[in-house]
């Protein structure tokens, strides 16, 4: 523990509180200057953006590789590959922790302004990846290097600015905290939604074929960020003045003291489960296991050998990847397409699952559905999506229903369960902004661990040939190699007209796929590495009803700051979450 934490605990008092004032001798009554509401919402929407900002660059730096990969190089190596992904997301949980330390040691205003400032400080990465190295097309070592630094400003700025909105969301009248806790999800789904989207209708082969226009969006995102920092420093309030020491000023709460209770560490192991849940969901190691099943090998191969391909350069190729001279471009839009669904069901979930947290209900009843039901629902799109293929159109459909349903569940459980450390009985501000970067931190470190483990031994099990999120190239080289070989070994049976040809074409292809399917080409797909991280990440995802239900109650401060615990029971099927009868009452 900290010298601050420590001295800070030692200095506690024990006292009433209430949501929005601190009640001790010789407080700082800074923070009980009144702020208007609109004056909130308005900083609340400056944060928010910025959060969306870094959210939309995270996705477009993976989605724009392809582009600037001819700069930097590549690289087959399992180890280098992965570590774009799991730094930053170990930098969003460094960021995260790291966010209630800055809170208390500079205030909110600065804060949020010190973390918009790394956010812009983090351009030079654009420099870096918009030069052509030498060495290319292998991977240049030192743009790598700069790379993924400047990219470490940009993770522990846009990380922590989510956990800041929660100091302004708690000035707000109670009654309006869950709507603005539940509009926070735009921050990463929007984000999330709106970097993909183009990839859907095809245009990701475009941007990425002119390094001006990938250039030229990356660095709009900054200098817009750096329109917000202006902004904000120019109408930014404090609604969390700085812990001063030795002014007489006895703080009500601690970094830490919130760090020490175990009320903090079980919210941050639930959160590890559900970024888990929600971000492994869209990586790259499970895109290998759906891609890299039997039926999806088979489908990549049949296009293959139906357009003449030969086995080359499908080092890193994926069955969605329309870059790829291996890929058939009738499968580019399906993964993009399954994260938009995914992230997109948010807007159902806020409509119909979100309401849930404004509600008398106790919470620990429907939390665990929802992940229940979540979990259910994501198994049968992975098993579509598996067992069917891209190719099969009843099992694509499918795929792509079961995950939205499956979204709905997981992104709608999300406010409800941020909502519950707004609607704990420490809460206040400061508690609030604290406790936000603690269970974020821990999340996102937690996450980063789960994510090296199991993307390690999915890459163990399958191979150096197999990177995170690509299909295995030895299992389709091979088997196109031998299909080009028995397909080369058939005539057309003497037929002159087109007709025949197509038709002895198409029934060579069957035979041969025929052929490859019953001589086990086809069958090296089935790795144990996919079966034991699909396990593994349901077994993860049950883990977290224990812990749910060993939660304290949530409930509110009436006027008085007296806390009063939910006690209504939730049922299977009570669903109206608007209904006056059961909403909270205004304090």
């Amino acid at each position: 523990m900290s010298s601050l934490s420590m001295n800070d605990c030692n200095k506690t008092v024990q006292t009433p509180v209430t949501d929005n004032s601190v009640q001790t001798m010789g407080v700082d009554k800074t923070q009980d200057k009144p702020i208007s509401n609109a004056k909130l919402v308005v900083m609340w929407g400056i944060i928010l953006l910025g959060y969306f900002l870094f959210v939309v660059q995270w996705y477009s730096i993976g989605n724009f590789a392809p582009g600037y990969n001819s700069n930097i190089g590549t690289t087959s190596d399992v180890a280098l590959n992965s570590m774009p992904n799991w730094t930053i997301t170990l930098m969003r949980g460094v960021g995260s922790i790291l966010a209630g330390w800055l809170l208390a040691k500079v205030g909110h205003k600065w804060a949020v302004t010190i973390v918009l400032t790394l956010m812009v400080l983090a351009f030079p990465y654009l420099i870096v990846v918009g030069i052509k190295w030498p060495g290319t097309p292998n991977l240049n070592g030192t743009a790598f290097g700069l790379f993924l630094f400047f990219r470490l400003f940009l993770a522990i700025g846009g990380t922590t600015l989510i956990t800041y909105t929660n100091s302004v969301i708690a000035k707000m009248p109670v009654e309006k905290r869950p709507t603005f806790m539940s509009l926070n999800q735009i921050g990463f789904n929007g984000g999330a939604f709106f970097a993909n989207i183009f990839f859907v209708f095809g245009l990701g082969s475009v941007i990425n074929s002119k390094p001006e226009i990938w250039l030229t969006i990356l660095s709009v995102f900054v200098g817009l960020i750096a329109i917000l920092l202006v902004v904000y420093v120019i109408m930014g309030v404090e609604v969390v003045p700085r812990q001063k020491k030795n002014s007489g000023v006895v703080p009500e709460t601690t970094f830490g003291q919130v760090f020490k209770d175990g009320y903090t560490w079980k919210m941050s192991s639930i959160f590890i489960i559900w970024l888990v849940i929600v971000v492994f969901i869209n990586s790259g190691s499970m895109r290998s296991f759906v891609e890299n099943s039997p039926m999806n090998i088979y489908y990549l191969v049949e296009w293959n050998l139906a357009n003449d391909k030969t086995a080359t350069s499908m080092a890193g190729a994926t069955l969605s990847t329309s870059t790829s001279v291996v890929v058939g471009s009738g499968f580019n839009w399906i993964w993009p397409t399954y994260i938009c669904l995914f992230v997109g069901s948010f807007l159902i979930g806020f409509f119909v699952i979100s309401p849930f947290n404004k509600t008398i209900y106790k919470r620990k009843t429907f939390i665990n559905f929802s992940f229940a039901i979540a979990a259910v629902f994501c198994l049968i799109s992975l098993l579509c999506g598996y067992l069917g293929g891209y190719g099969n159109k009843a099992a694509l459909s499918f795929f792509f229903i079961f995950i939205f349903l499956s979204g709905i569940f997981s992104w709608g459980v999300q406010p409800v369960l941020l909502a519950l450390y707004q609607q704990h009985r420490k809460s206040n501000p400061t508690y609030a902004g604290i406790i936000a970067g603690i269970i974020w931190g821990v999340g996102y470190v937690g996450y980063t661990i789960v994510e090296l483990t199991l993307s390690l031994a999915l890459s163990y099990w399958t191979g150096s040939g197999s990177n995170s999120g690509a299909v295995n190239s030895k299992i389709v080289s091979s088997a196109v190699t031998k299909g080009k070989e028995l397909m080369n070994g058939t005539t057309n049976g003497g037929g002159n007209s087109m007709m025949d040809m197509v038709e002895q074409h198409k029934l060579s292809l069957s035979q041969t796929m025929d052929t490859l399917q019953s001589t086990g080409y086809l069958k090296g797909a089935e790795q144990p590495g996919t079966i034991f991280v699909i396990v593994m990440f349901f077994v993860i995802w049950l883990a977290v009803f224990p812990i749910i239900f060993s939660l304290p109650e949530a409930g509110v401060k009436d006027k008085d700051g007296n806390f009063k615990e939910f006690n209504k029971p939730w049922n299977f099927v009570s669903w109206n979450f608007r209904n006056p009868d059961i909403l909270i009452k205004k304090a």
